[in-house]
Order: C-alpha cells, then structure tokens, then sequence
C-alpha cells in the first residue's frame, strides 16, 4: 500500500472531523447561529458539491485513464477549504465556503479508493479497508487534538486546528505533486463524441444505467443518510440535549476513533469469507440498535457508548468493495465516484430533514429520525443477499 495514498487518507480523516464533527457546534456557539437548520447546511453544502465533484472527477479519470492529477485536485480543495473556514465571520457564510471548496476535495476519497483498488485488483476489500483504517486514524487525531484545543475555548480552539490541517494537508499535496506514482489505465474509447465532457457524460450515464449498482445505491443512501444524521447533529445533541462536556465529547469521538480502526482488521477477511451483500446487510441492521440505544439514552456516556460501536467498516468497506466489483477496470473512478456521490447526496437529505425537525420538535428527535431511515433501509439489505444467492445458485 503506497504511504503517501494512506497519509492522503488519513489527512482526509482528520479534516472530517473538523468539517462535520467540530465545525456544527462551532457554528451553534462560538459564532451563537440559533436555527438548527443552518447547523445542518454546515455539513449539508458540502455535500452538494461532493456530489458533483465525486461524478465528474470520477467520469474524466476514467475518461483520461489517469487518477494522480485528481487526488492533487482533493488535497489542494481541502487545504482551500480548511485555510479560509477561520477567516469567515457570518455562519451562514460558512456552509457556502465549504460547499464551494468540496466541488474540489469531495473527489478525494473516491479516488484513494480507486486507485488502491486499482493497484491491487486481488484484494480490493483488503485495499479499501486500509485506506478507511488510515482515515480512521485521522479522525481519531482530529477528535484527539481538536478535542483538546477546544476545551481551552471552541472559537479559537478549532481556528487552529483548521489552520494546522490546512498546512499539513498543502504540504503532503506538493510532495504528492513530486513523488505519488499515477496509477494508469486505458482511457475509455472516444465513441466518437466530440470532446472530453461529452466523454464524461456518456461514462456517467452508462454507470447510472447499471440497475445492480443502483440497487447498491439505494441501500447506500438509506443508511448513510441516517448515519449522517447522527454524525452531523452528534456534538450539538451531546452537548446541548444531553448536556455533556466537551471532554465527554472528545472521549466519546476518539473511541470511535479506536473502534473504528480496529474494525479494519478484520473487515477484509469476513468479507471475503462471507460476501459483501451479507456484511452490508449485517452492519444496516447493527445500526439499528445504535440508534434504538442513542435515541433512549438519558445519559450523556451511555448515548456515547453507542456512537463508539464500530459499523462504519462493515458498510462502507462492503458497499465500497461492490461498487469496486459492478464497474469494470476501465470506470473504476466513476463507479465508486456515483456511490460516493450518493454518500453525499444522503449527507444532504439527512441533515436537511433533521435540522428541519430538530428546529420544530427539538434535538429529542434526531436519533428517531436516523433509525426510520435504517430500519427501512435492513429488509431492503436481505432481501439483495437473498436475490444475489439466487442468481448465484441458478447460475451453477
């Protein structure tokens, strides 16, 4: 696994954390915005531009064949996004800083995927699990180190920090510039379309016609919306409805953290051994008991307890590894960049909907909200592990 492609994914995990962990409660206190609606548009805007940066980015890598110049394109849209964040002083401008800057690092995480898919076709769930344990790592250093600075006063605390993430993540970008080996492959056949966009699209549109990869968006969208839910409104519902310190808070996203990075050990092998279909489907119904546990909670380490327990790998590094198998070689970057523009999509309806309630019923209702989506979301998960053994048996 190349070093820099796992610092690039660590880096990634750390602005994360930044982006969607502190900056909502950044925006709720230091900057004192009282809608919880535009608490949910800081993590919402910028997943309006992954959307379309994880679609056309992932449509002309697959047109050029080439995959360095656009992981070059996330590292220098991150460092864009976390070196101005502290110069704004209206929360509202906020979200429309970071959304303008995802148009340009949303395409990152899809792109560390393909390529390390890429360079190891044999044992891509293996690949795609080191690259999110690596991210994993940077939220666990985010949550640490952000964590700590904020205990000594939010609004100055997670300046620095997006000030000391922007300069890291400027300077791994230039020795990616230098040193990052491209991970080549044979563009997509012209078909005879004038120019390089018609190209993009007539690759997109081509993957948005793949009905098996549609389903897996579907699942994807249900589950990571609910997720997201939970994910955006964490700090603000800890904090403020459950009325936890900041040093609970920081405690509760580091063991997470830990968690997580544990969960990519062995994620690879029950993948393999069990298939991706049943794993997904497996960590969608596991999330309801999160939330069924975060949802009844009264106390604010018990709802903690619940965040910490590590699904993340069970359906990201599944959903990943069968996007990364429904897409040929030649539309790697545009495969997993629809799936990761549908995470991003789903990180749109589900803040949105929930800052939206949360503003008319209260933050009581945030969990209750993200379970409906999962709950919905687990028959449709078995009933593909069911359809995918059928298919399988018919086939033999």
């Amino acid at each position: 696994m190349p070093p820099l492609i796992l610092i690039a994914a660590l880096l990634e995990g750390l602005s994360l954390t930044l982006i969607q962990g502190y900056l909502p409660l950044y925006v709720r206190q230091a900057m004192g915005q009282p809608s919880y609606l535009t608490v949910a548009l800081v993590v919402a805007a910028p997943a309006a531009g992954t959307v379309i940066a994880s679609n056309f980015w992932g449509g002309l890598s697959d047109v050029s064949g080439r995959l360095r110049p656009v992981i070059l394109i996330g590292l220098f849209g991150y460092a864009l996004a976390l070196g101005v964040i502290p110069s704004v002083h209206q929360g509202f401008e906020i979200p429309l800083v970071a959304g303008a800057a995802s148009m340009l690092y949303g395409t990152l995480a899809p792109s560390l995927k393909a390529y390390v898919t890429l360079r190891r076709p044999d044992r891509k769930e293996f690949s795609i699990a080191f690259v999110l344990m690596a991210q994993s790592a940077g939220w666990l250093i985010g949550s640490f180190g952000a964590g700590h600075l904020l205990e000594h006063g939010i609004g100055e605390g997670l300046r620095r920090a997006l000030w000391a993430a922007s300069a890291l993540m400027t300077t791994h970008a230039i020795v990616c510039a230098f040193l990052l080996p491209d991970q080549r492959r044979d563009p997509l056949p012209a078909r005879d379309h004038p120019n390089w966009i018609a190209k993009v699209r007539s690759d997109l549109a081509s993957l948005y016609e793949n009905p098996a990869l549609l389903r897996l968006c579907v699942l994807a969208l249900l589950c990571v919306a609910g997720n997201y839910i939970v994910w955006g409104f964490f700090s603000v519902y800890l904090v403020e409805h459950l009325g936890a310190s900041i040093r609970t808070l920081q405690f509760a996203l580091v063991a997470s953290s830990i968690l997580g990075i544990i969960s990519f050990l062995y994620v690879g092998h029950l993948i393999r051994r069990f298939g991706g279909r049943a794993i997904l489907a497996t960590g969608v119904t596991l999330y309801v008991l999160m939330y069924v546990g975060i949802a009844t909670a009264r106390q604010p380490v018990v709802a903690a307890g619940f965040f910490t327990l590590p699904l993340f790998s069970l359906v990201n590094v599944s959903a990943n590894t069968l996007a990364s198998e429904l897409t040929g070689m030649a539309q790697r970057g545009g495969g997993l960049g629809v799936l990761n523009g549908t995470y991003a999509l789903a990180t749109i309806v589900g803040p949105v909907s929930a800052g939206l309630l949360a503003d008319r019923f209260g933050l009581g209702v945030v969990p209750w909200l993200a379970l409906a989506l999962v709950t919905v979301a687990t028959p449709i998960a078995w009933i593909q592990v069911v359809s995918s053994r059928r298919r399988a048996s018919e086939a033999c």
